[in-house]
């Protein structure tokens, strides 16, 4: 017969749980931590981009404005599509990397490459180099895109 319902665990008691000492080390709380916040890799390029859009300088440095209503639809779109097109590849490679290499050096590749798509997305943004932050977007997707592999 079951002993009835278990209370939540408190994470500031956990000696009191009567398991053993090496199970809930910094080292679980660590990964715990990493693998969270690289789940928030997508969460966050989502917050980017639309409060890039809804930036006045972001559309004034890009000429976003002179651009007719559908041209300026597309231009949206496609910035925003370009991380989703990335994420397809970079899960490809994430396998390839994870076997080769280990998910320690994946999720470096994957931080490299994700700053890197930022790096180029923000020169590109400053200048008001469409091309450039199309470029930024999908390498940034490359990044994005390995984290469900890897994590």
């Amino acid at each position: 017969m079951a002993g009835g319902v278990k209370k939540p665990v408190n994470i500031f008691k956990l000696k009191d749980l009567g398991e053993p000492v090496g199970v809930f080390n910094w080292r679980l709380w660590f990964s715990v931590t990493s693998f969270a916040l690289l789940g928030a890799a997508r969460g966050i390029d989502e917050g980017l981009i639309s409060g890039a859009f809804n930036s006045a300088d972001f559309k004034e440095t890009i000429r976003y404005e002179s651009y007719s209503a559908v041209e300026q639809a597309n231009i949206k779109a496609n910035v925003s599509a370009m991380v989703q097109i990335g994420s397809v590849g970079g899960a490809l490679i994430a396998f390839v990397i994870c076997d080769r290499i280990g998910r320690i050096w994946a999720t470096r590749f994957l931080c490299t490459i994700w700053a890197l798509g930022i790096v180029i997305f923000m020169v590109g943004g400053v200048n008001g180099n469409l091309g450039a932050i199309y470029a930024g977007r999908f390498i940034c997707g490359l990044g994005v895109g390995q984290t469900p592999v890897v994590g």
